[in-house]
């Protein structure tokens, strides 16, 4: 297994920037005669006190990935919520162009169905953020002890984390693009193609009840998901389960 460190000049936030993946070693990338094989890949998004570092250092993941073939892009998102934030970075289109990129100079395969998305808690809150916004690149989503409600996420008590970075002078993030009920609505009304949906929380997670009031929303909207609870609380023990099983059922069509 693979694993790059690959700092690039990001056009989008106009400097030079960071990402970590893990690339299966197989047999066609090293021959020569031929392309080598395209591989399936996850985009997967860390949490707000962690970085693009902590699946490598937290969790199994690499042997998880490499049971499977698959390829992770873990980019750094910072504090950002995943947003194009009214003052800072466009974390957003970012990862998007982390993930882009990647499939350039990587090889990757560039069709949707091997295209997945996971994160946890405030990657969990980017995951189905572009799972309901950025349908035709992700086939299957997995948000992980996701933050559901966004005001939760932007009042939360944390080193050097700026509500006021993300919304700029708006006093609520309800009804607008930071807010994953508002992208449910809207994905429906646009009849998008919403990736399959796996939402995983622990039973014990503070996040646990703002997970089941989305899945009732989503049950309301009638959109479809597959949700799996169960012990567990916020933190790696928990995410290292978690990104064992999402990568299971990524993988689930192939077997």
């Amino acid at each position: 297994m693979a694993w790059l460190q690959v700092n690039y000049d990001s056009k989008t936030l106009g400097k030079e920037q960071r990402f970590n993946a893990f690339l299966p070693e197989e047999p066609t990338q090293f021959e020569t005669q031929a392309p080598a094989k395209q591989l399936p890949v996850l985009l997967l998004l860390h949490g707000l006190s962690s970085d693009e570092t902590s699946y490598l250092r937290f969790t199994s993941l690499e042997r998880y990935a490499k049971e499977h073939q698959i390829a992770v892009i873990m980019p750094a998102g910072d504090h950002s919520g995943y947003a194009n934030m009214a003052y800072g970075h466009s974390y957003y289109d970012y990862v998007l162009e982390v993930f882009d990129y990647a499939l350039q100079i990587l090889p990757l395969s560039k069709r949707r169905e091997d295209h997945f998305i996971a994160g946890h808690s405030m990657g969990g809150f980017g995951t189905i953020k572009y799972a309901l916004t950025q349908t035709d690149r992700f086939s299957k989503a997995a948000p992980l002890s996701a933050v559901f409600t966004p005001d939760w996420l932007l009042n939360i008590d944390w080193y050097d984390f700026s509500k006021k970075a993300l919304l700029g002078e708006k006093t609520k993030a309800r009804g607008t693009e930071l807010d994953p009920y508002y992208l449910v609505d809207q994905a429906l009304k646009e009849g998008l193609d919403i990736p399959k949906l796996l939402i995983m929380c622990g039973t014990e997670d503070d996040l646990y009840q703002d997970n089941l009031d989305f899945i009732h929303y989503l049950d309301d909207k009638q959109v479809p998901y597959q949700f799996v609870d169960g012990e567990g609380k916020h933190d790696y023990a928990y995410w290292d389960k978690a990104i064992k099983y999402a990568l299971d059922w990524f993988m689930e069509d192939r077997k």
